[in-house]
């Protein structure tokens, strides 16, 4: 089979599951960070750290082709125009033409692609016979709609709405159709395909991972004295629900500090403004002082509007620090009562203030999620990809 990307998402942990189940012919992407590659020169260049996602041990070099150039030009269009940062259409749409032409030429029983980036790939492969799997990062586009208009109403924000590039929302649209089979995370994320009309028998739910090589408690954690410290790492936008957050935060009157680690969205400055020195705001962290920052609070909480997945959830836990995360986000939780509703202020104010009136069980739950994020590791998310593919892809469903 074949693998095709012009990103990360998941595309190199695929390629590796491809590799280990003995069935990866190719994997096509943007930069491979590894001797003799064009990800490693620019790596020698760089940083190993500017490339540290874009390579993964075990994954055969010789298996891999490279087109950076799309990848590049965007480098260097961000620099001088970094308005446009967001803009991946040209560079997606580049690559999977690229990526297309390679498939025609070298062509394999089965391709995945990851939505945005395979197109024109995907229809190359059809043409030719070929299994569609296609990787879903996000929620279906209808569902993410009508959620984020309910969330704009509720926080009185409706300049937080950021509408889709409609030739992106066709281009994904056009992906679904396509593909076969559609990769997803967790249940709300294969239901927001359900409700948008897709076959239930073509969605495969395979939750992500947690790398604990790099997520994991130092030593054994002890209470510290004051008030019970909360933490948030990710986007400030209505989207990862900070104006619930931040009305959950009014309500407590000062019974627990907030840190905030991101950057704030525009559309929300001036609802955040009269926070700012009563929460601690700090900009986007590097993995290891982000490490340090969960091990120096005692609850994350990730009290998303829609969230297909939402690594950090399952990375705090992995550092014993208990999770709140709400029902609209897919990160896996070790009982029902670690999920908020959704949009309810009222609701996270009282699940945290739980904890902040005994702060001791921050410690005892701390350690359930420490033991139940162990359980999602890159190899687990391998060998669930692996037998899928193995099994369940070698038919199109009826």
């Amino acid at each position: 089979m074949t693998v095709a990307y012009s990103g990360v998402h998941q595309a190199f942990q695929l390629a590796l599951a491809a590799q280990e189940a003995g069935l990866l012919e190719a994997f096509l992407c943007s930069l491979q960070a590894r001797p003799g590659k064009w990800g490693g020169r620019l790596a020698a260049v760089m940083g190993s750290a500017a490339l540290a996602s874009r390579d993964l041990p075990g994954l055969n070099p010789a298996r891999t082709r490279e087109f950076p150039w799309p990848a590049l030009w965007k480098a260097l269009r961000d620099r001088l125009l970094p308005g446009r940062s967001a803009d991946w259409f040209g560079v997606n749409d580049a690559f999977d033409r690229w990526a297309a032409r390679q498939f025609r030429q070298r062509p394999t029983p089965i391709l995945i692609g990851t939505e945005t980036c395979a197109q024109h790939s995907f229809e190359a492969a059809r043409d030719l016979g070929a299994i569609r799997v296609l990787d879903c990062p996000q929620f279906h586009p209808i569902w993410l709609d009508e959620v984020m208009r309910e969330a704009a109403e509720r926080a009185r924000l409706p300049a937080a709405l950021v509408p889709e590039d409609p030739a992106m929302a066709a281009r994904k649209q056009r992906e679904y159709e396509l593909a076969d089979w559609r990769l997803v995370y967790s249940e709300m994320h294969r239901r927001s395909f359900e409700r948008a009309g897709f076959d239930p028998a073509r969605q495969v739910e395979i939750p992500l991972w947690v790398d604990p090589l790099l997520w994991h408690a130092e030593s054994e954690r002890e209470r510290r004295p004051g008030p019970l410290r909360v933490l948030f790492a990710g986007s400030i936008t209505l989207r990862k629900g900070m104006p619930f957050l931040l009305e959950a935060f009014e309500r407590a009157r000062g019974s627990w500090e907030l840190t905030l680690v991101g950057r704030v969205d525009a559309a929300l400055r001036e609802r955040f403004a009269p926070y700012e020195g009563r929460v601690r705001l700090l900009s986007p962290q590097t993995k290891a002082d982000l490490r340090r920052l969960y091990l120096e609070h005692d609850l994350f909480v990730l009290p998303s509007v829609a969230d297909s997945f939402g690594f950090v959830a399952l990375e705090a836990m992995a550092c014993g620090t208990p999770a709140l995360v709400s029902d609209h986000c897919g990160a896996p939780v070790p009982h029902p009562g670690w999920r908020v509703r959704a949009m309810d202020a009222a609701d996270l104010a009282d699940k945290i203030g739980w904890y902040a009136e005994q702060p001791d069980r921050a410690l005892e739950q701390g350690r359930i999620g420490q033991t139940f994020a162990a359980h999602f590791t890159p190899e687990k998310y391998r060998r669930e990809v692996g037998g899928f593919l193995k099994s369940g892809c070698a038919a199109k469903p009826s």
